[in-house]
């Protein structure tokens, strides 16, 4: 005889399983009021956190109503918790799902977490993004609006709200006046000469990888994350980007299977210095990883951005971020007469127009990048004080 099926609104047994030192993933399944039975599954920092997370969203799920719904009354932070909990079962990036996570934790959860739904106005949330800006940034900002539209949204699709106040929302204020580009043609020689002079850079590994920014223009995520077996090819002098390196909570660092967007997924012709760097450092290999960590295991986005800080600190160059060279190596190309067309295939750009997007190939090998980068820019050492 058959296992009885699940009631409305509870869970079966839950299974854990260890993915790694210090990480847990603890599952159920839960018979939604649909009359669907769905996996549902959390992670945490060891068995007993993961099934404590999965616990408290497993009764989230039974908080709302026989029939399903959320009521007008229901805590703000009850929707939440439903709301994050459909984006983790959904197909988005683990680094969104983190970001959404982590902008209610910080931002959102004391802000409006006790509010009941009904009392969310647009002032409320009007109040809450343009602290959020204020205090953190616009970035922050609209990372929150993008959570609240999603919390606000769920609780309209359950008939709590008539209407999406996020939507009513005017923009996060206006951006700051951009700087001037930190990296160009009077520039690049002397912020490389910094890094091929500096201790501390060669004790961190930064010369090569500073180096190779300069001249392929990745995300610093997506050069981290190349591996010599799957990554580079020597005998075609190609390079193939096709993840890139996250932090998840609970699961620690790993390569995601794919890029920021789909045309990040690309393989590159770059010049024959980067190949040449490359083919140095194979020679000296520790690791799988191309550009490793100090002990050979995966390498930190944010801890190398660290350093890079560290590096150009009480120097002119002071606030150079990775992605500066990402301007540089777009505008070498622009300058060089390279299209539209040609600099987002080496730079793995999603936006050209509807029609390129729809009508003309990805993911081919950029050919036209590498010759328009093969002047190595000149290194220009610091002047000795005195």
């Amino acid at each position: 005889m058959g296992r009885p099926p699940l009631p409305l609104g509870t869970w079966g047994k839950i299974r854990t399983y260890q993915l790694g030192p210090q990480s847990w993933r603890a599952i159920a399944k839960y018979k939604d009021f649909d009359g669907v039975t769905r996996p549902v599954e959390r992670v945490g920092a060891s068995k007993t956190k993961a099934t404590t997370i999965l616990l408290e969203a497993l009764r989230d799920r039974t908080r709302i109503s026989s029939d399903g719904e959320i009521k007008a009354d229901t805590k703000m932070k009850v929707v939440a918790r439903l709301w994050l909990g459909e984006v983790d079962e959904s197909d988005k990036a683990a680094r969104t799902k983190e970001e959404y996570r982590r902008t209610w934790d910080r931002y959102l959860e004391k802000s409006i977490g006790e509010l009941r739904v009904h009392q969310v106005q647009v002032s409320t949330i009007n109040r809450v993004v343009s602290t959020v800006r204020d205090n953190h940034g616009r970035g922050a900002a609209a990372h929150t609006k993008v959570v609240l539209s999603g919390v606000c949204g769920l609780a309209v699709r359950h008939d709590a709200r008539d209407d999406n106040p996020v939507r009513e929302l005017e923009g996060i204020g206006r951006a700051k006046r951009k700087r001037g580009r930190l990296v160009n043609t009077k520039t690049i020689g002397p912020i490389l000469g910094v890094f091929h002079a500096s201790e501390k850079a060669a004790r961190n590994d930064l010369v090569d990888l500073i180096d190779f920014l300069s001249g392929v223009g990745s995300r610093i995520g997506e050069a981290l994350a190349l591996d010599w077996d799957e990554s580079v090819d020597f005998e075609e002098g190609t390079i193939t980007f096709a993840g890139t390196v996250i932090r998840v909570s609970g699961q620690g660092l790993f390569v995601q299977d794919h890029t920021k967007t789909i045309a990040g997924e690309r393989t590159i012709r770059p010049a024959g210095w980067v190949m040449e760097i490359l083919k140095r450092r194979y020679a000296e290999r520790t690791s799988r990883w191309v550009f490793p960590s100090s002990t050979g295991t995966l390498r930190d986005p944010d801890n190398a951005r660290k350093q890079i800080r560290q590096v150009v600190k009480q120097t002119p160059f002071e606030g150079l971020h990775p992605h500066d060279f990402r301007h540089w190596v777009a505008d070498v190309l622009e300058r060089a007469g390279l299209s539209s067309r040609q600099i987002a295939d080496f730079l793995g750009h999603e936006r050209i127009s509807t029609t390129q997007e729809v009508y003309m190939e990805r993911g081919v090998v950029a050919e036209d990048a590498g010759p328009a980068l093969a002047d190595r820019p000149e290194i220009v050492p610091p002047k000795k004080e005195g």
